[in-house]
C-alpha cells in the first residue's frame, strides 16, 4: 500500500510542480502603464475606451488601453485609399463606436481591412466593415472561403466561432499594397500562426507586425493550436533582413512601439529553442491551472511554449487522448489507494 501510496503522490506533485512558479500577471509589464492608462500623453480619447495616437498624419494606433489585452489596431492612410490592420478586441462596452467607425472619423478614404491573424481579440468588429475583409492567400483558406464568405472558425479564433465574413480578396506573401503614394510590402510570417501578416512601409520605417511580435503583454505566445516554433525563428530572421536599423515596429499589445533590436533578441531566444538549447522555467501562468508553460526568459523577453512538446504535437488529438488515458490511470491510482482507506475509517 505504501508504495502506491508515493506513486501518487509523485503523479500528483510532478502534475502541479507548475503551478508554484509564477512570473508577473500581464497586468505588470508596462513599467509604468497600467492596464486602463494611456501609453501615450498625445492620444485621444474616444467613448472613454479608445485611445487613439498619431504616429504621423497618416498613421493613427487604435489603442484599447482597458481591455484585458491591451489591444492596438493600426489605421494606414493613402492618398487613394486606407488600411484598417485588425478590428479590434470582443471587450468594447456596448453603445461604444465599433473600429470601423472609428477609423471613419479619420479618413473618408476607402478602407481595406486587414487581419493580422484570426485570434478573437483582433477580428471583434470585422463583420462591420462593408466592403468584407482581404485575407492572406493561403491554400487553407482558400479552401474555407465558400461563396465570398470565410468563417473564422474556434480553433482558428482560440474563443467561439466567428460570424461569416464577407471576402474582399486576397493577398500573398510578397504583394504590394499601392494605397497612393504610399505602398506596404505584406509578409506572411508563420510563427505564431500560420496566417500572421506583417506589413512593411519601407519609405517611413514602419512595421506593423501584429501579434508575430511585441513589447509587451506578458511575453510571446508560442503555444496557440498553430503556433510553430521553427518557423517562428526562421521569419524572424527573414523580419529582420526585410528591415533595417532605423526600422520603427508596431505592435499589437502593450507599448507599441519598439526598435529592431527586440526582433533580435526574439531571434535569439527562439534560436536557442530550436537548436535544443533553451533555459526553460516552468509557469502556470497562461493555460489551465495546474499545467505548466514552458517560458524561455531573458530580461524583459518572453517566449511561451506549451509544456513538454512542440505546439503542433501538443494540440493533436493523439496527445488529448494520452492525457485522457493518463487521467484515468491517475484517477484509478488514487481510488484503489483511497477506498480501503476510506473503508477502515469508516470501520
Amino acid at each position: 500500500m505504501k508504495i502506491w501510496t508515493l506513486i501518487v503522490a509523485a503523479i500528483f506533485c510532478l502534475s502541479f510542480s507548475g503551478c508554484f512558479e509564477r512570473v508577473v500577471e500581464p497586468e505588470d509589464v508596462f513599467g509604468v502603464i497600467r492596464r486602463g492608462e494611456t501609453y501615450s500623453p498625445a492620444s485621444k480619447m474616444i467613448d472613454s475606451w479608445y485611445a487613439v495616437e498619431a504616429i504621423d498624419t497618416q498613421t493613427f494606433a487604435i489603442n484599447e488601453p482597458k481591455s484585458s489585452q491591451y489591444n492596438t489596431s493600426y489605421l494606414i492612410i493613402g492618398d487613394e485609399r486606407a488600411v484598417m490592420f485588425d478590428a479590434g478586441s470582443s471587450e468594447r462596452p456596448a453603445g461604444s463606436k465599433s473600429m470601423r467607425q472609428v477609423a471613419a472619423l479619420y479618413t473618408d478614404k476607402p478602407i481595406t481591412l486587414i487581419l493580422s491573424h484570426f485570434h478573437y481579440d483582433h477580428i471583434y468588429d470585422a463583420s462591420k466593415f462593408e466592403t468584407g475583409v482581404t485575407l492572406i492567400d493561403r491554400p487553407e483558406i482558400r479552401a474555407g472561403a465558400t461563396n465570398g464568405r470565410y468563417t473564422i472558425s474556434a480553433l482558428e479564433s482560440v474563443d467561439a466561432e466567428a460570424l461569416p465574413l464577407k471576402v474582399a480578396g486576397f493577398i500573398a506573401d510578397g504583394d504590394v499594397i499601392d494605397l497612393g503614394h504610399r505602398t506596404l510590402d505584406v509578409l506572411n510570417l508563420p510563427g505564431h500562426t500560420t496566417e500572421s501578416i506583417v506589413l512593411i512601409d519601407g519609405a517611413r520605417n514602419q512595421t506593423f507586425t501584429g501579434d508575430f511580435t511585441y513589447k509587451h503583454l506578458g511575453g510571446i505566445i508560442a503555444f496557440a493550436p498553430a503556433s510553430d516554433l521553427l518557423s517562428y525563428k526562421a521569419n524572424s530572421d527573414r523580419l529582420l533582413q526585410l528591415t533595417n536599423i532605423d526600422m520603427q515596429f508596431f505592435g499589437a499589445h502593450g507599448i507599441p512601439r519598439f526598435g529592431r533590436d527586440w526582433v533580435s533578441l526574439m531571434s535569439i531566444e527562439l534560436g536557442k529553442i530550436v537548436r535544443g538549447k533553451p533555459d526553460y522555467r516552468y509557469v502556470a501562468h497562461y493555460l489551465a491551472p495546474g499545467l505548466p508553460v514552458r517560458l524561455q526568459q531573458n530580461e524583459d523577453m518572453y517566449i511561451y511554449t506549451t509544456p513538454l512538446v512542440d505546439p503542433p504535437l501538443f494540440w493533436s488529438k493523439w496527445t488529448l487522448l494520452l492525457v485522457v488515458v493518463f487521467g484515468a490511470l491517475v484517477f484509478y491510482l488514487i481510488y484503489r489507494v483511497a477506498r480501503p482507506l476510506f473503508v477502515a475509517a469508516r470501520g
